[in-house]
């Protein structure tokens, strides 16, 4: 025998439904939380208006011949001072280890406007060593 709900009778929620509810009620407090934080982040700075120095990576021959492309992020660790990077940390492969060579070899010789970068408090990644109060990361998108 099959019991059917009358029109006007509503049906209780099953488990899976309260759990789904829950699960909505819960991201959507979440989100409102991080909306709220970053609403008091400071806005991050463009570095890019201030390379003065930024010879692009050279297709490696090789690469180019087994037709290797790829699109990798690169950290620039930058002496704020000096403006100069003192080390490349690849943050996302570009899945090509003669692409990543590449673009560390040709990102080593950026260089910023001395003094002009500003330093931010990060705890990821951890570095070592960790980032001094002198240096600051700048984030660079690479495509090959």
């Amino acid at each position: 025998m099959i019991v059917r709900p009358r029109p006007n009778q509503a049906n209780p929620p099953s488990a899976r439904q309260r759990i789904l509810s829950l699960f909505i009620a819960l991201f959507a407090s979440n989100l409102s939380c991080f909306a709220a934080a970053s609403a008091r982040e400071t806005p991050r700075q463009d570095a890019t208006k201030l390379v003065i120095e930024s010879p692009k990576p050279e297709y490696p021959d090789q690469a180019r011949q087994r037709h290797q492309h790829g699109t990798g992020v690169f950290l620039l660790r930058t002496n704020i001072q000096s403006g100069r990077v003192t080390q490349v940390i690849v943050a996302q492969s570009t899945l090509y280890v003669l692409l990543d060579d590449a673009a560390v070899k040709a990102l080593r010789q950026w260089r910023f406007k001395p003094g002009a970068l500003i330093h931010t408090e990060i705890t990821k990644p951890r570095l070592n060593p960790p980032i001094s109060k002198e240096e600051c990361l700048v984030l660079i998108p690479v495509t090959f």
